[in-house]
């Protein structure tokens, strides 16, 4: 089962993680590339309190994801109806690289996420909710956390 791992800071956990876009994810299960194209990491906060999993409209139009429908979002300011897409979470295996050539594995979540767009002012582009965090076990200590899926 893989794994990733991390630290927090008391307050707040943050990984990197790929968004697929869930319309092209058969066009790469069906490839005998080794690599996913257009895979890019996003920085995602783990948030146990948040039903959906959200992204920033920054991911939306890095992607050119679609939109499919509306969702209600509960904020502080009462619930509003955000736009929302169909894709896919990936977890990588070690952190990312800055250098081009390097290649990261990805592990790619099979739930189709309905997730709802988020204002680009976060320092998040991603906010894992628990229709993700569902797909694995979760498991967060004093010396930081480990989601196995």
């Amino acid at each position: 089962m893989p794994s990733i791992h991390g630290k927090h800071d008391g307050r707040a956990a943050i990984i990197q993680v790929a968004i697929v876009d869930a319309t092209r994810h058969m066009e790469h299960r069906q490839s005998s590339a080794p690599v996913l194209t257009g895979v890019v990491p996003f920085r995602a906060l783990i948030d146990t309190g948040a039903t959906t999993t959200m992204i920033a409209s920054r991911v939306v139009q890095k992607l050119g994801l679609q939109l499919v429908n509306k969702l209600p979002f509960a904020g502080l300011g009462g619930v509003s109806w955000r736009p929302a897409y169909l894709f896919h979470v990936a977890f990588y295996e070690s952190p990312p690289s800055d250098v081009p050539s390097a290649v990261s594995r990805i592990h790619v979540c099979k739930r189709v996420i309905n997730g709802g767009e988020l204002s680009d002012e976060h320092t998040f582009d991603v906010l894992l909710g628990m229709d993700v965090l569902t797909t694995g076990s979760l498991r967060i200590d004093k010396d930081g956390f480990e989601f196995s899926f």
